[in-house]
């Protein structure tokens, strides 16, 4: 049994479990640092695909997809094995690949309204055939109840309840794909930083949804005119 096998059993009772200290101190102030230099245009690596260069942007509320493939810190973060093995374990899976990262921020601001803009990420991979999808939730610093923190519904619950995931820096939250979630807004006094990282089964395939498609069918490649997510360009397996 390995460490995190202790997990399998809230995982799939709840559709989420909440790991904490995973990442050190100083590899969630690295990511952070990284994702500052990232808003200034500055990166250290690029990906083998084609995607618009970083650029300097100063927006209250940003969503930058691919992020891992610019940023040296963050591929380590999600790639290295350590992580695969995390999520590999609390969801009983032999081998997983790595889909689609977004990096997130967003500044407090105490007048927005309040939208939790509910969804489930299966409703945004309906082209992705695979036995399981997962997300790894990471937060670049800690996260109060004032934040507006990612918010859960589990999966046996009375649909009503609400697991604010109030994280400190270092922890992460891994959630199935039919959960139930959204984002209250920042009302906080900081900016709100995280990284979604999501994965997949190693059995992913493509399968059509009529004319539904997620950006990385643009990206991979193509084999005989159907997108290929064993791409290991964009969908690399990870464990």
């Amino acid at each position: 049994m390995g460490h995190w096998a202790h997990l399998q059993e809230d995982y799939r009772e709840q559709g989420f479990v909440i790991v904490e200290r995973f990442f050190s101190p100083g590899e969630i102030q690295e990511a952070a640092d990284s994702q500052d230099r990232f808003y200034q245009g500055q990166y250290d690596r690029k990906p083998e695909f084609s995607w618009p260069l970083p650029r300097p942007c100063r927006s209250r509320t940003r969503k930058h997809p691919y992020a891992s493939f610019y940023l040296s810190s963050f591929d380590q973060m999600l790639r290295d094995g350590r992580l695969a093995t995390l999520i590999k374990e609390v969801c009983c899976l032999g081998s997983l690949r790595f889909w689609h990262d977004q990096l997130l921020y967003e500044e407090p601001c105490a007048h927005k309204a309040i939208d939790y803009h509910w969804h489930r990420e299966q409703s945004r991979w309906l082209t992705c055939k695979a036995t399981a999808m997962v997300t790894a939730w990471i937060p670049l610093t800690e996260f109060t109840q004032e934040m507006g923190p990612i918010t859960l519904i589990a999966s046996k619950s009375d649909h009503q309840k609400k697991y604010p995931m109030t994280l400190q820096s270092g922890d992460l939250v891994l959630f199935d794909q039919t959960l139930l979630h959204g984002n209250p807004p920042n009302r906080g006094t900081k900016v709100r930083r995280a990284i979604a990282a999501h994965y997949a089964s190693g059995d992913l395939t493509y399968r059509s949804c009529g004319r539904f498609s997620h950006v990385n069918e643009r990206i991979v490649r193509q084999k005989n005119h159907v997108p290929d997510f064993t791409d290991e360009r964009v969908c690399p397996k990870v464990g």
